[in-house]
């Protein structure tokens, strides 16, 4: 296929709506404020990215650049993602553990996405903006995985409102 910068970035910028439509959906979900809060930060996150990709996109608007034949065999892996989230979403016992991973499966093919569009990029920021993207979802898999380790390792307090109270309860005020 033949692709430009311009649709690099309309690629990029509804991967990133979507993204940040699925973490204010889950949130709405879950039970626990932290797990809330977390999921709505991430949500900022992904529409921050979207504002970055929508001004590049706007700097390069009328600029004539070279299209470029582009093959990208993980795309069938990104609508298949985008399609559990969806589903995941529409559920309505939707589980902790099912948040987080298709969360980080999110995540990292988003990353995959941007590496490998930043790849075909026809200009040095257009590649430099996606490999920052790229960079920064893999950050957003970090705090998941640490949030999910967590998550599995203490079950009974950590999935339910307890978590919640507890902290609310400890007087950290030495």
């Amino acid at each position: 296929m033949e692709i430009t910068d311009k649709e690099v970035f309309e690629i990029a910028i509804n991967a990133e709506i979507r993204a940040k439509e699925a973490y204010e959906k889950l949130a709405s979900l879950v039970k626990s404020d932290i797990i809330r809060d977390e999921l709505i930060f991430l949500a900022r996150e992904e529409d921050k990215h979207r504002e970055i990709i929508s001004k590049m996109a706007e700097k390069f608007e009328g600029e004539r650049t070279e299209a470029k034949t582009i093959d990208i065999d993980f795309m069938g892996e990104f609508k298949v993602i985008a399609e559990k989230m969806g589903e995941v979403i529409k559920k309505p016992d939707v589980n902790i553990d099912e948040i987080y991973e298709i969360s980080m499966q999110a995540e990292l093919v988003s990353e995959k996405l941007y590496k490998e569009l930043a790849g075909y990029a026809a200009t040095d920021t257009t590649r430099l903006i996606l490999e920052m993207l790229a960079d920064m979802e893999r950050n957003h898999y970090n705090i998941l995985r640490k949030q999910y380790d967590y998550i599995t390792r203490y079950p009974d307090i950590y999935k339910e409102e307890f978590y919640d109270q507890l902290m609310k309860d400890i007087n950290f005020n030495f």
